[in-house]
Order: structure tokens, then C-alpha cells, then sequence
């Protein structure tokens, strides 16, 4: 007795290990770049697809799409889009989308990749002024053939999307802060603000910088869209070891010198100014805006010690 209790066991597993398997090889995988986006309707939850490359997928009703600082709905995916891709219907995503072109202003100088003088190695791209592609991490389910999806469509039904732009990273030590219209130069001449890259925080509500002036992108504080902002509420952009951190200038007494002082210790309730000299990571895109190159950033992480180095001890 003892024997067929044990077989049964072994059995009853046996065929849990089978439906899981089963399970698993019914799950993908999908990743690409966003070639196209459409919706169903423009209900508050409405579904629709994505072309991922050459891969159709459809989106669920109700389902929230992943982005580095926010997640919306596919009907949000589009009511946030930039202005004037909101004019056109458009998402916005593909590269292809005539409104990922800013329009140029016409008293200012066009670009070219002589002017650009981010630091790179050979490994890097050549600069263009293309817009970024948006990419897509996609895990999703075939629907079963008897079942009513499967009837309509054998295309893959997604349970997870996250899309980044381009999701290029941008390293080195801090050259230049911009107080007046709010960026950082990094990999530039130390003190002067020019040479290296300009690094904008795509923080469309202007929470951890006040931004204008050049490079800057037509949405809420110079972001070129509002979709891929930082994270506010977690802190994408910070210290090492967590310390909120800022760009100093338009954000007055919020951001100040005072809340990283040079003996004691910084407070962690209050925004931290980010420094010439600070060595810092960010992710993001390239844009470029009325014939300037910026990297628009929704993650920065500062290496550099808030802390002065006698304080830690």
C-alpha cells in the first residue's frame, strides 16, 4: 500500500513537472525594436498590438506597459505622447513616425557629427542626429487553438512589456554645471561649459532639476518625451548610496549648496547637489534639438560621496 501511495505521488508530480513544462514552451520571449503601435479603440483600457521587428504581438486590454520611470496603459501610451504626435494620432515609438522629427527651428544652426564631441571609444556608434529607436522586452503566451483567442489569432498575447529608448549609458567625470538653464556637462573641459556631452534629466515635472535654454525638448522642462522621465518617486537619479540627488540653479533652496556640505553630514531628506568633478553613469538616449546633441537621461547614479571623506570614518 505504502508502494502505490508513493507511485502516486511520484505520478501526480511527473504530470505537474509535464503541465509546467508545457507551460514554459507555450511562453516567448520577444525582443526588438518597436516598428509600429496601434489600438483598438480609445477607451481607458483598450487593447491593441505592437510590431516588434518583424513580430506581431497583441496587447491586452488593461495591460500596463513598463517604462524606466512610469507604467501606462496603451491608451496612456498615446495620450501622453508628445504634442505634436498627439496632433497626428500617433504613438510616437517607431522611427518611422514622421512626428519623432522635432520640428527645426529655423534661425538655428543644423547639426553635424563634427560638432559632436561626446567622449567614445571605437566600439561606439557614429553620432547621427536619427531619432533613438524605442526598444521592446516583450515576455508573451500563445493562445491554445481551441481556445476562442487561439481561433481569432496564433499571435502572441503579451504579459509583459517594457520599452526603453534606445537605452545607450553615458560615463565619466562631471566638467561643467549649468545653474542657468539646467544640465551637466560631462567629459567636457573642467570649469567651462563646453566640449563632452550635455546631459539633460528627462524630468518633465521638474522635480529634481528647472530646465531651459539649449537642447531643449518641446515637452514639460525640456523633456523630448515625457513617457521615458526619471523615476521621481524611487530616485533613478541619485548617489550611490541612495542620497536623492539634483541640478542645482533654477530649483532654488531645494536643491542648494547648503545640502552637501563640506564637513557633517548630508541630510538623505533633502536633494543633494550634483558637482564638477562628481563621476557619474547615465542611461538614456541621444537627441538631438535645434541642432544640439543632448543625452536625455531618466537614470543617473553619482559615484562621488556626498559625504565629506573625513565624515566617514
Amino acid at each position: 500500500m505504502a508502494t502505490r501511495g508513493a507511485r502516486r505521488t511520484v505520478g501526480c508530480a511527473l504530470a505537474l513537472l509535464l503541465c509546467a513544462g508545457a507551460a514554459a514552451a507555450d511562453e516567448l520571449r520577444i525582443d526588438g525594436e518597436i516598428k509600429g503601435v496601434a489600438i483598438d479603440d480609445r477607451s481607458a483600457r483598450s487593447g491593441g498590438t505592437l510590431l516588434v521587428g518583424d513580430r506581431r504581438v497583441v496587447v491586452p486590454p488593461g495591460l500596463l506597459i513598463e517604462f524606466p520611470g512610469a507604467a501606462l496603459t496603451l491608451n496612456e501610451l498615446f495620450a501622453r505622447a508628445p504634442g505634436r504626435c498627439r496632433d497626428a494620432g500617433a504613438a510616437g515609438l517607431a522611427v518611422t513616425d514622421p512626428c519623432r522629427r522635432p520640428p527645426r527651428d529655423p534661425a538655428a544652426r543644423a547639426w553635424s557629427p563634427a560638432d559632436d564631441k561626446t567622449p567614445r571609444t571605437t566600439l561606439d556608434p557614429d553620432p547621427t542626429d536619427d531619432p533613438p529607436a524605442t526598444k521592446a522586452r516583450v515576455v508573451a503566451t500563445i493562445p491554445p487553438e481551441d481556445s476562442e483567442a487561439g481561433r481569432k489569432s496564433r499571435d502572441p498575447v503579451a504579459t509583459k512589456i517594457v520599452l526603453v529608448r534606445d537605452e545607450r549609458s553615458l560615463s565619466g567625470a562631471v566638467t561643467f554645471v549649468s545653474q542657468t538653464q539646467g544640465y551637466l556637462r560631462v567629459g567636457g573641459a573642467y570649469g567651462i561649459d563646453a566640449g563632452g556631452a550635455i546631459v539633460r534629466l528627462n524630468d518633465p515635472d521638474a522635480r529634481q532639476s528647472a530646465q531651459s535654454g539649449i537642447g531643449c525638448g518641446g515637452e514639460g522642462n525640456c523633456s523630448p518625451d515625457a513617457r521615458f522621465r526619471l523615476d521621481a518617486n524611487h530616485y533613478s537619479v541619485r548617489f550611490d548610496g541612495g542620497y536623492p540627488a539634483c541640478i542645482p540653479g533654477g530649483l532654488g533652496d531645494a536643491c542648494s549648496a547648503s545640502s552637501r556640505p563640506v564637513r557633517g553630514i548630508a541630510d538623505a531628506a533633502r536633494l543633494i547637489p550634483i558637482r564638477a568633478g562628481d563621476h557619474v553613469t547615465a542611461l538614456g538616449a541621444f537627441e538631438v534639438i535645434d541642432g544640439v546633441r543632448i543625452f536625455s537621461a531618466h537614470t543617473l547614479v553619482d559615484h562621488t560621496s556626498p559625504v565629506a571623506p573625513n565624515e566617514m570614518n
